[in-house]
């Protein structure tokens, strides 16, 4: 059972200011894999960002929430490494 998907405002803005086939390469393995089993191949946040997942692709790392009832992943930021944990 797959999970709906809900781009936040940011990400939009976050895939731009990437290259065309790295942004292309992240909107792909969201959508073909991260839909299906997104507990099992993400890792849980800590600290001020508790309650949220990351998921890694190459050195991005795409920050989202779940919303369990409604089977919804909210998709937050898509950074590179240096930069997703400001």
């Amino acid at each position: 059972m797959t999970y709906d998907l809900i781009w936040h405002e940011r990400v939009k803005q976050d895939l731009a200011s990437l290259r065309k086939e790295d942004a292309a390469r992240i909107i792909a393995r969201i959508k073909e894999r991260l839909v299906h089993d997104p507990l099992g191949l993400s890792k849980p946040l800590k600290g001020i960002f508790k309650g949220l997942h990351r998921y890694r692709i190459g050195d991005y790392r795409i920050v989202f929430a779940v919303d369990y009832e409604k089977r919804r992943l909210i998709i937050l930021h898509v950074k590179h490494r240096k930069e997703a944990y400001r």
